[in-house]
């Protein structure tokens, strides 16, 4: 879809006609719509709207326009209307919320998984990781740029190239580590030679395909473990109310995620 700064304001002036429901016309309008009545859901969506709008925006910058990704919430968002239950209660906003990251985070997925460096960058960037991991175990410590080029009898510079090419979808703002203030962008303007650069990009990196191997609901509960999406750290309770779970059913899939990133982590 191409988008315009001026249709994005147009659409979200447009849904701003339609008011919040209180809990009292959102349970009214549940029943209504379990019934078959599709002036109910139409009404329903309308006014959660919004919502969608407000989890778009903060996937936006990865690969697909604003109102790419609000199309893509909207249609998850229409999933949860048909599927809302009053007997889980919570609030339909907390309902939907996972029904509108699910449509989201798929969208992106299935865009940058078309985003791939040609089969010879690919191939360098292996032998990268490989030489890295090997010299990793026989020094007994992180090797720097400079000693992976000695070993490949390569230019350091090609390398730094290379690792910020196979960076392409993940954006410069996100912070290299939980411990570290240095967002990736501010790393690569440092000395691209240290041993921290080389380290924390590597990590970056395999951060990135360590939670594509997660399915999409062990990522949506690891997200809001940690407040990945909000910056808000949900309880176990809270996630459970989400999904429609038991606290224990989520505290398993938790476990079960960080066992396959630490799995993967050893043999990537």
């Amino acid at each position: 879809m191409i988008t315009t700064p001026d249709s994005t304001q147009s659409y979200l002036q447009e849904i701003g006609r339609y008011p919040l429901l209180s809990p009292e016309e959102e349970i009214n309008l549940a029943r209504q719509v379990k019934a078959g009545n599709l002036r109910a859901k139409q009404r329903m969506i309308e006014c959660n709207l919004r919502l969608v709008v407000s989890i778009a925006k903060k996937h936006q910058n990865r690969g697909l326009p604003l109102l790419d990704l609000i199309q893509e919430g909207n249609i998850g968002l229409s999933r949860a209307v048909e599927k809302f239950d009053l007997n889980q209660g919570c609030r339909f906003s907390t309902y939907a919320y996972w029904w509108i990251w699910q449509g989201i985070t798929r969208a992106l997925h299935n865009k940058t998984k078309m985003i791939r460096l040609p089969i010879h960058l690919n191939q360098l960037h292996s032998k990268i990781k490989r030489t890295y991991f090997q010299l990793n175990q026989e020094y007994g410590r992180q090797p720097s740029l400079d000693e992976v080029a000695y070993a490949m009898d390569i230019d350091p510079t090609h390398i730094q190239e290379q690792l910020q090419l196979s960076q392409e979808v993940i954006s410069l703002d996100k912070f290299v580590s939980e411990n570290q203030g240095d967002t990736l962008g501010e790393l690569v303007a440092k000395d691209h030679s240290s041993q921290k650069y080389f380290e924390n990009l590597m990590n970056k990196d395999e951060l990135s395909k360590l939670m594509g191997h997660l399915s999409e609901r062990q990522q949506f509960i690891i997200g809001q473990r940690f407040g990945l999406e909000d910056g808000q750290p949900k309880t176990l309770v809270e996630i459970a109310k989400l999904l429609d779970m038991s606290r224990e059913g989520i505290r398993r899939i938790e476990k079960k995620a960080f066992q396959q990133l630490k799995k993967y982590a050893q043999f990537a």
